[in-house]
Parts: structure tokens; C-alpha cells; sequence
């Protein structure tokens, strides 16, 4: 099983937001020596980002063999001219996609914890749209342990959800500070029985996650945005890959995407095949059994989600 628990669902997409978006997929395609023509990108992703029926995720899964994945919305009070209807349409589209591919599909909605409105937004996603979980972006400016951010772990906990929440450095305007994983440590203690999914588990500077990850039993981590080192510096990556299971243990770590960004430079299944051959092919002094990466792959978020 082949388990994806971030994937970022756009049912509209702005050219600007696009154009921001793709910055991303440009940088990491010249790092890879990968050619590109920055408005190609761009115009390719405006025409297929945007995904308001879920075919898109549906393709991209049908492509690269994946079994489930968990489609997520975000949301940031700092962009005005964006109202909490806006963004509860955009929950309710994630939700009515999960519903038409159960088992296929999970969704986790968007909601910024800042906004007044956010408990009766989060209640009305697991009531009324059928969510599983939150997405938490807190480099937009606030923390996970906030005030405002217990209000709506409150309500994950009453229905049993799942929080994704983004971890790792970003540049502007991103403001890192708030994602430090270090922020996550007092959820376990207010709220041990949250599942917790630290996006990126930091990205490079991922030890203080697994510091936490090694004794919080319900905070895992997933590989989204790793591509990128194990394209490009793939004995570094199996290195940190190899030292992050050993602190950790082989069961805290996903399989994450960051889709559909990521699979705009390098298809999703060429970093399946590259994480299904490590067993076999990582570098000298470096080993992976099948178990570990079986459950990388899916059986460890199966496990988490308490899929059979």
C-alpha cells in the first residue's frame, strides 16, 4: 500500500498564486540541472493545478501507484480579500471529493485559527463536509500552540481528526519562527491522544523534531519536499533518511508528496521507485530493509489512520 498524506488540492488557482507556487518547481528544476522554461511551468500548471473535481490527484495517483491520499486546503488570514465563505467553499469541494472516492480519497480542511470565525468553520468541515483533519500553515504568523490554535485542536480531538502542520524553513514572506517543530511539544502534553503530522519534520533542520518525535507517541513526520535531496544528493539523503529512523524509529515517518508542485519537476513514481530500491542500492555503509520502507511507503500511515 502506497499511502500520500500531503497533497494539496486546488479547486481554483489565481495566476498569481500560481506564478508564486511555481517559483518552487523553477529553483528545484536548476538545482536538478533539469531544463525549463519558467513560463512553460507556469502555464502548464495554470491549466492543471487547478483541480475543483479531484480528477487531477485521481490521475496523478493512477500514475505513480499511490492507494490513498490525503488532499488538504489552507488557509491565511493574512490575505484579506480571502472571507471565511470563501474558504469553506473550498473545504466543501476537498470533502465532496473525499466522499465520491472513499478509500481512495481523505481530505483535511483549511482553517486559519486567527479568524474569529474558526470553531464554527472547523465543526462545520467535520459535520457538514465529512473532513478528517485540519492543514496548519503557521509560517503565516502564528503559532500551534496558540490560544486561538486550542480552540480548533479542541474540536479535532472531539472528532477524532488529524493535524497536518507545515515545519520547515521557507523564504519570504513565510515566517519560519512560527513552524519551528519545537512549537509542537506542548500539544502532546494538552493533547496526548492528537495525531500530529509535522509536514517536512522540519526539512533540514529536522532533529528537533525527531527529538520530540522519539518520545511523543502519537507525533510522526512526513517527506514532502525530500525529493529534492534525493535527487539531487542522494548519499546525503540516505544518510539523514538513515539517522532519522535509527532516532526516531522506522515507524514515525510517511510518505508526503507536497503534490501537485513537486511532480511538476520529477514524476511521483520516480521517487517511489528511488525510496522501493533503497534496500538495495543505497550507499555503501547505508542499509534499509523492506520493512522499513514498505512502511514509509503506506503502512505506517495505514497504521496512524487505523486503515485495515
Amino acid at each position: 500500500m502506497i499511502i500520500d498524506v500531503h497533497y494539496h488540492l486546488f479547486p481554483k488557482l489565481s495566476e498569481a498564486m500560481c506564478r508564486n507556487l511555481a517559483q518552487s518547481a523553477v529553483r528545484q528544476a536548476r538545482e536538478m540541472g533539469i531544463p525549463v522554461d519558467p513560463e512553460e511551468l507556469i502555464q502548464k500548471a495554470l491549466k492543471t493545478w487547478p483541480d475543483p473535481d479531484g480528477e487531477g490527484v485521481l490521475a496523478v495517483m493512477e500514475d505513480a501507484g499511490i492507494d490513498l491520499t490525503l488532499i488538504c486546503m489552507v488557509d491565511n488570514a493574512n490575505i484579506t480579500r480571502i472571507k471565511p465563505e470563501n474558504i469553506q467553499r473550498g473545504n466543501k469541494i476537498i470533502g465532496d471529493i473525499a466522499r465520491k472516492h472513499p478509500g481512495r480519497i481523505m481530505a483535511l480542511a483549511g482553517v486559519d485559527p486567527r479568524r474569529p470565525e474558526a470553531p464554527d468553520m472547523l465543526k462545520q468541515c467535520f459535520e457538514e463536509f465529512g473532513v478528517r483533519g485540519l492543514k496548519y500553515h503557521p509560517d503565516d504568523g502564528y503559532y500551534p500552540g496558540s490560544k486561538e490554535s486550542y480552540r480548533l485542536l479542541e474540536i479535532l480531538v472531539k472528532y477524532d481528526g488529524i493535524l497536518l502542520t507545515h515545519t520547515s524553513p521557507l523564504g519570504p514572506p513565510s515566517r519560519p519562527k512560527y513552524a519551528e517543530a519545537i512549537e509542537l511539544s506542548d500539544l502532546a502534553v494538552d493533547f496526548p491522544e492528537l495525531k500530529v503530522i509535522a509536514a517536512h519534520m522540519g526539512a533540514c533542520n529536522w532533529r528537533p523534531w525527531a527529538s520530540l518525535a522519539a518520545r511523543q507517541p502519537n507525533l510522526y513526520g512526513d517527506l514532502a519536499m525530500w525529493d529534492h535531496w534525493a535527487f539531487t544528493k542522494f548519499n546525503l539523503f540516505c544518510r539523514e533518511l538513515r539517522d532519522i529512523l535509527d532516532f526516531v524509529g522506522p515507524h514515525k515517518v510517511l510518505f508526503g508528496t507536497d503534490n501537485p508542485m513537486a511532480s511538476a519537476v520529477v514524476p511521483t513514481k520516480r521517487l517511489i521507485q528511488l525510496l522501493r530500491d533503497l534496500p538495495d542500492k543505497a550507499p555503501a555503509g547505508i542499509t534499509f530493509t523492506r520493512e522499513e520502507i514498505d512502511g514509509i511507503l503506506g503502512n505506517n500511515a495505514a497504521a496512524m489512520l487505523g486503515l485495515a
